[in-house]
């Protein structure tokens, strides 16, 4: 099992997200008195939404400013019943080739899946959002590993493993599989080394984690291989009961969300449901006592095996990976921006180690720009939150 020392292997930059050894503080309605030490008071609240396996140019393509490619004039929906490889083995070829997306792709009635993009008929709450505040089309995944280990980078900003969880353990992990290591055989799936949870319960600060189990797809749920929520669903709620907390006064310092399996983006969900939710978790927010104080953060886990055309910059032997969407949303939020500053998804710790006072946690938060340094005006004046109206409705095969 991987111990705390191994922080220091990746100080050089490679980071992941894990949970912490001790169990995460529930959400409070009040703001904690270490933020408006550490924040002057603007931003109380940070909102991590964290979607699945798309590449910017996916979903992004033909967004007017942005840096998108559409490689292909192909559209595929994103209920289509279509698997792709996005493995760390995928990743490692695409730097060598230059060629960000051949990967193999089974999706029935398409040729060159992988190249093709989702229409924009159905990502209109995402389009929306990103016309009243903030698109990011510099934002490189940590890593260049799957949805496994950047999950991990959005909670610890380091990992030992590598590629998907397999198999069964006999040990006592709440995520009972095992994982491959860089280097040094498999590992079981429970990891202990400290996260951003760890820090947060340490300085006085709440968090919450809310996530819905679906049999299905497991990996939506992997957060319960970390200690900080050992003993399965304690302190953890369904993604859907976010939105009643936040509307009866109850909303945690930084709050970490991910969609059930219908909600989410990935390819082979069979659902188009995933705009939808994120617009119903912004308008939760932004219709609140807490719109004035919160920042609302929503990206992507990594490409899913889909085209993306800018190369990632190369920092490590993990990454940085490809392009993902990040969309930023708050009353301080720049209006209808496009900010082509590189970021990688560290730089949402970052953002929220600089708002609260924390160090960071290892080479990758360190390294990393504060997502807020060019998405946010803090000497602006709250604006007003205007509903998401976008996709009303979403199909389910």
């Amino acid at each position: 099992m991987l111990g705390c020392n191994s922080k220091a292997f990746f100080l050089a930059g490679v980071v992941l997200a894990t949970a912490a050894c001790s169990s995460g503080s529930l959400s409070t309605s009040s703001p904690d008195v270490a933020v408006r030490r550490h924040s002057g008071g603007k931003i109380q609240h940070i909102v991590i939404v964290m979607q699945e396996a798309r590449s910017f140019d996916d979903l992004f393509c033909a967004y007017t400013g942005a840096d998108g490619k559409c490689a292909d004039q192909t559209t595929i929906p994103l209920e289509a019943k279509c698997t792709l490889s996005d493995t760390f083995a995928d990743f490692k070829r695409d730097v060598k080739t230059g060629d960000f997306g051949k990967e193999h792709a089974d999706c029935p009635g398409y040729r060159r899946p992988e190249y093709a993009h989702v229409p924009a008929a159905e990502l209109a709450p995402y389009y929306e959002i990103a016309q009243q505040y903030v698109l990011g089309d510099e934002m490189f995944s940590s890593t260049g590993n799957p949805t496994f280990e950047a999950h991990q980078y959005v909670i610890a900003a380091l990992a030992d493993a590598k590629n998907q969880p397999f198999g069964k353990t006999s040990d006592g992990c709440v995520y009972r599989q095992w994982v491959h290591t860089f280097g040094r055989g498999k590992i079981a799936a429970c990891f202990t080394y400290k996260t951003l949870g760890d820090e947060l319960s340490e300085s006085g600060l709440s968090w919450n984690y809310y996530r819905t189990a679906d049999r299905k797809h497991p990996i939506v749920s992997t957060w319960d291989a970390y200690g900080w929520i050992k003993g399965g669903s304690r302190g953890i709620s369904p993604s859907s009961t976010f939105i009643k907390d936040v509307g009866s006064g109850k909303l945690a310092s930084v709050t970490w969300i991910t969609p059930a399996y219908a909600d989410s983006d990935l390819s082979g969900s069979l659902s188009s449901c995933g705009p939808t939710w994120v617009a119903s978790v912004v308008n939760a927010v932004g219709e609140s006592q807490f719109w004035n104080t919160t920042a609302v953060v929503i990206v992507w886990s990594g490409f899913g095996g889909w085209y993306d055309h800018v190369q990632p910059p190369y920092l490590d032997k993990q990454g940085l990976g490809l392009r993902v969407p990040v969309l930023v949303v708050s009353p301080y939020a720049r209006s209808g921006y496009v900010d082509h500053v590189q970021f990688e998804t560290t730089g949402v710790l970052k953002f929220v180690e600089d708002t609260f006072g924390l160090p960071p946690l290892a080479g990758s938060d360190t390294r990393a720009r504060n997502l807020a340094t060019s998405t946010l005006n803090l000497d602006q004046q709250p604006r007003t939150f205007v509903e998401i109206k976008g996709g009303s409705s979403c199909n389910m095969r």
